[in-house]
């Protein structure tokens, strides 16, 4: 699982900097794309060290407050939450809008299917917020 992860991070990465390079089509390389690929993963483990700060206690608390920093709970992950969202706005405002927008043929089916699929979507997410909303004070099998 852990490596699974690393790869994930990594491979947004290097997506990114395919698009950083102007190409969203061909897959960049080069010390442009290891640096972005480390960068994103490291910004993706910031933010879980500032999640995993936020919302657990006793022990592992500790520890991950000390890579933190000694800095309040919820200001070691708003940076990275903020960062985290410009990221897919700042690559997809260096893509042609016009290229790559959607026919209205297509349209006329997508938007259909996200108006019914989104509520659920969006319930089954407050849903998950709700039921994990307290910190973590002990093991727990739901």
């Amino acid at each position: 699982m852990v490596c699974g992860s690393w790869t994930v991070a990594l491979s947004w990465g290097a997506l990114y900097a395919g698009l950083l390079t102007g190409d969203p089509v061909r897959p960049a390389s080069g010390g442009l794309t290891v640096f972005t690929a480390l960068a994103v993963a490291l910004l993706f483990a910031a933010h879980g060290l500032g999640f995993a700060a936020l919302r657990l206690t006793g022990r592992p608390y500790e520890r991950a407050r000390q890579l933190v920093g000694r800095m309040p709970r919820l200001h070691s992950f708003a940076p990275t939450a903020v960062v985290m969202a410009a990221l897919p706005l700042l690559a997809g405002s260096r893509l042609p809008l016009m290229d790559t927008a959607a026919d209205s043929a297509t349209l006329s089916l997508l938007v259909p299917a996200l108006l019914v699929v989104t509520p659920g979507l969006v319930a089954a997410q407050v849903w998950l917020w709700r039921t994990f909303r307290d910190r973590v004070t002990r093991p727990s099998y739901l």
